[in-house]
């Protein structure tokens, strides 16, 4: 290597030919989610802001990620920023996580979340720590004082992210590349009540230029309220009223630096499994990009994938595929191959892509 070339790489440059780029993909149980984040799966080393209405799915969502990094990672350790205190270990057990592995910090103090994350947590990261996930529950709980060094209850009170957020948000992100650590931040919103606005987006993300311009996936969770979509025990309580025990969600990607942003997932949410229901989501996705197709054209009963013989009946055709794990896995890999533009085409035509390419929701 000639003087010159030495002096560029020594000089924390890399010429692009020289620059890694193997990447750790975190897959979901949802194959409608890891399609439209793209890649088969969030990217480690990567951040996620999922933001949305309450109880829409946004915490559990983010505990099954970690959850399946555990999974991934034998030996690796996740860690959460409960600023809601609100983490239930039997839950997060019952769900397939494993305690041992799972660091809690229960705080809402800026201080106790963002200089820990680049002081301490740094310096065990540097000592070999096996870091792979961090979850931050909820943005918006973190409580922001003006000035740190005196506080006061009128200090706690005033003040939110607006001053503090850029400058510990630029310091996490090298910290988050470096170790390949995939990061979750939960945003809380409250609904958008300019009319105008609300065609736009539904709702106000507090401090939403910071964690969009900050977050690699940008992701809008909302929980689907009809009848139809709401998972229930079948059985009437003392109410006279079904128990719910899930229901579907719609996440919309609106920005991703890893793969083709503004695609959506649809999936059924079970508060104490997981996402289930995956032949049905599987067959919704490739329904709604023409993987799966009626044979003729002007509609029909009868569906129809690749070479395989038609089958008549949607529910027929979902449980063809919920049969064989090969099938499900050819549909997913047809999914991935169709053009974008004919994606945009077909969720035009059934109504089912509500993004737009020029949107800006800042």
């Amino acid at each position: 290597m000639t003087n010159w070339a030495t002096r560029i790489e020594d000089d924390f440059s890399k010429l692009a030919k020289n620059i890694d780029t193997k990447v750790e993909i975190i897959s979901l149980p949802s194959p409608s989610l890891n399609w439209a984040v793209g890649n088969g799966g969030f990217v480690g080393g990567k951040i996620a802001v999922m933001y949305g209405p309450e109880s829409a799915g946004k915490s559990l969502i983010g505990m099954l990620t970690l959850i399946e990094i555990q999974k991934k990672y034998p030996k690796g350790y996740c860690l959460l920023f409960d600023a809601e205190f609100s983490f239930n270990k039997n839950w997060f057990e019952k769900l397939g996580g494993d305690l041992s592995r799972l660091i809690v910090r229960q705080t809402n103090d800026p201080v106790q979340i963002f200089d820990y994350w680049y002081g301490e947590l740094l310096e065990l990261l540097q000592d070999g720590f096996p870091l792979k996930g961090i979850m931050l529950d909820s943005v918006r709980s973190i409580v922001f004082p003006k000035d740190m060094k005196e506080i006061s209850t009128k200090q706690i009170q005033g003040g939110t992210g607006a001053a503090y957020l850029p400058s510990v948000l630029k310091r996490i992100v090298p910290i988050v590349r470096q170790y390949g650590i995939f990061t979750v931040l939960i945003q809380q919103v409250t609904d958008q009540l300019d009319m105008f606005k609300k065609m736009i987006d539904p709702y106000v993300i507090p401090d939403g230029k910071f964690l969009r311009h900050t977050a690699d996936y940008f992701l809008m969770i909302e929980k689907l309220e009809s009848k139809a979509n709401t998972v229930t025990t079948g059985r009437k309580g003392m109410t006279g009223q079904e128990r719910k025990i899930g229901h579907k969600v719609k996440v919309q990607v609106r920005k991703n630096r890893t793969a083709d942003p503004y695609r959506w997932a649809l999936f059924t949410l079970m508060y104490e499994s997981g996402i289930s229901n995956i032949s049905e989501e599987i067959f919704d996705l490739a329904e709604s990009i023409d993987v799966i197709s009626h044979p003729l054209s002007g509609g029909g009963t009868t569906w129809v994938f690749g070479e395989y013989p038609s089958i008549r009946g949607k529910e027929a055709m979902i449980e063809w595929i919920d049969k064989d794990k090969k099938i499900q896995q050819e549909i997913i890999s047809a999914c991935y191959t169709v053009n974008d533009s004919v994606i945009k085409k077909a969720g035009r035509e059934k109504g089912i892509l509500t993004m737009l390419e020029d949107e800006d929701t800042e």
